[in-house]
């Protein structure tokens, strides 16, 4: 991706304003358009690494600049990274899926999995935990995990909204009570500007997903 792009979501993010956006409209669409042709990329290389992922237009992959300002009290109206969703049913549905996030100042990740999904797809994933653990752990313990983000099972699942007791109804000495607990089923590995910007960062976000197809397999597999 182009310096450029990492140039102009630094200076949006110090003058997050509408003004900013229309003054500089046209550089705007130049880096969006770019993101866009990459994010055409990754799909449909993305899809040969897991044939379940839905190839669809990328301006429906991508997630739209506007903050949605309806129920917090801070108004800036847009988001300072550009960002992108692929799954078996697209970017809207509720599978688990593969996500790229590029900001500035560090501010890029690339991540798999499915968060805080709706009580009926949760429940259907502990009960996929209850009965084949060991598929998740597997997963987990791959060595392309390990040589991706450096470190192998329940570890690397982001715990930000993990329960800090046993989910209802289950008993909290349970064998997979560890798994249970998450809420959430994400892996995501962060990226620096300068690796965002070298030529090598495709197959950087390609190494990111192929370690995951194994993950992301078992989760939709639980869930339908």
């Amino acid at each position: 991706l182009s310096p450029d792009l990492l140039e102009f979501l630094y200076e949006l993010k110090q003058d997050n304003n509408r003004t900013f956006m229309r003054l500089h409209e046209k550089r705007w669409h130049t880096q969006r358009d770019e993101f866009r042709d990459f994010v055409k990329m990754l799909s449909e290389q993305l899809h040969e690494m897991d044939p379940t992922i839905m190839i669809e237009d990328p301006r429906h992959a991508m997630y739209r600049q506007h903050r949605d300002l309806r129920f917090t009290n801070d108004l800036r109206p847009y988001k300072t990274y550009v960002s992108a969703a692929f799954s078996r049913g697209g970017k809207k549905s509720p599978f688990a899926g593969y996500y790229i996030g590029v900001g500035p100042e560090g501010d890029t990740h690339v991540a798999g999995g499915i968060w805080q999904p709706a009580a009926p797809r949760l429940a259907r994933i502990r009960e996929g935990i209850i009965a084949n653990g060991d598929l998740m752990r597997e997963a987990l313990g791959l060595a392309a995990i390990k040589e991706t983000f450096g470190k192998d099972g329940i570890s690397v699942l982001e715990d930000e909204d993990k329960l800090k007791v046993a989910p209802k109804n289950i008993p909290k000495d349970h064998p997979e009570i560890e798994l249970l607990r998450y809420k959430s089923f994400v892996i995501s590995k962060s990226f620096t500007d300068e690796e965002v910007v070298s030529a090598g960062f495709v197959d950087l976000v390609l190494d990111v997903f192929e370690a995951l197809v194994p993950f992301i397999t078992i989760l939709n597999s639980w869930t339908g």
